[in-house]
């Protein structure tokens, strides 16, 4: 990276070699970039420089060379409104969530909290919104506060789990790629102390006005939640269940490798820790947890959901965070998680598109209906 106001890379315990993760090179995962000795810039200078190197290609080169991720540190970010002046100098477009389990607040311009639910509850390894057909392409996170103790981001390759899988478990695999993976996520009528506790009008009510009559505010919602589903249903007390099913084998177009893209992991880890592993997977949260099925319907054996997520937490590089940091995410090749900390963290994120396809599906058994993105996510089609 030239110029007299650059970036140079650094290295942190627990950095994996992305060889491991069937890329053709032997690099760091993730990249880690620092301003060079003796430059302390300010906030205009961060953004100038990480546009440049986002324009120019360089930075989203090192990327991928190293796996899909990018820590960089030492940036003046104080405020939600500088973490989102920076990253929108990635110059990425903003995505549009549709259906949002986590609670979240927006802070500035494409900035929401990551994740309101409780500190002392971890989150398990997940792509975001792998369970649906509208996902972001990107992530960023950044931090403001760092905990007392704990807190971690840990960051998995998705690769690297994909190409694992294949090794330990390929009867799993091909399961997987001919049957899909079904989710389902129950939405109550309040918002819950969870780590999926947003209620119906949380994830789906963007459109509903305080006037509006029942009759009306299900239009609405089920307006939404079609947008990424046809399968819902209404309850006796209110709740809304909507059922995903989705790829989860598929083809990171950028490298050509096999990525894992879904949720499979987060949802057992999820279904386990709350206790909700039998009907009607309803946890000790008072929140529904079922675990994921395959896309027929029968259950995924449990020895291979266990597998999965040993194998996931056994990739994970620890993002360990210093104020200012800023991490990129190739949402399609990384997945990330959350550690449970202590005294005040805030930990920010912004989820965004690209205006390429960067992934893609495998054949299917057309025996079963899978729905799958056909253009950067934002459409739903029938196999």
């Amino acid at each position: 990276m030239s110029g007299q106001q650059q970036f140079e890379a650094f290295t942190f315990a627990g950095q994996q070699d992305t060889a491991s993760f069937g890329l053709d090179t032997s690099a760091l995962f993730p990249l880690a970039l620092e301003p060079a000795s003796g430059w302390k810039p300010t906030l205009e200078e961060s953004i100038k420089t990480i546009k440049s190197l986002s324009e120019s290609g360089e930075l989203f080169d090192g990327v991928k060379r190293h796996g899909g991720a990018v820590l960089i540190r030492g940036l003046p970010i104080k405020t939600p409104q500088d973490y989102s002046e920076v990253a929108h100098a990635f110059g990425f477009p903003a995505h549009e969530e549709v259906g949002r389990p986590p609670l979240r607040t927006v802070l500035a311009k494409n900035v929401k909290t990551a994740n309101e639910g409780p500190p002392e509850l971890p989150i398990w390894p997940h792509n975001e919104y792998g369970w649906s057909t509208i996902h972001p392409s990107w992530l960023t996170f950044s931090c403001l506060h760092t905990p007392q103790s704990g807190g971690e981001t840990p960051i998995i390759s998705s690769l690297g789990l994909a190409a694992a899988l294949k090794e330990r478990a390929p009867e799993f695999v091909n399961k997987l790629l001919q049957k899909g993976v079904k989710y389902v996520y129950r939405y109550g009528l309040e918002d819950v102390r969870s780590n999926t506790g947003t209620s119906v009008i949380g994830a789906y009510g963007q459109h509903v006005k305080p006037g509006d009559d029942k009759e009306t505010t299900r239009r609405k919602i089920e307006e939404e939640v079609r947008r990424h589903s046809g399968r819902f249903e209404w309850h006796e007390d209110g709740s809304l269940s909507v059922t995903h099913i989705v790829p989860i084998i598929r083809k990171h177009d950028d490298t050509g490798l096999t990525t894992w893209f879904g949720n499979v992991t987060s949802a057992w880890g999820r279904s386990t820790y709350h206790g909700a592993t039998e009907p009607p997977y309803r946890g000790d949260d008072d929140s529904y947890h079922p675990p994921p099925e395959y896309g027929d319907g029968t259950p995924v054996e449990k020895e291979y959901l266990d597998l999965a997520l040993a194998l996931a937490e056994s990739l994970q590089v620890l993002v360990k965070w210093q104020v200012g940091d800023i991490v990129l995410l190739d949402n399609y090749a990384v997945m990330h998680s959350r550690s449970p900390w202590t005294g005040k963290r805030t930990v920010l994120a912004a989820l965004w598109d690209d205006t390429r396809i960067r992934i893609s599906d495998y054949p299917q058994n057309e025996s079963y209906h899978i729905d799958s993105n056909t253009s950067n996510g934002l459409a739903e089609a029938r196999l």
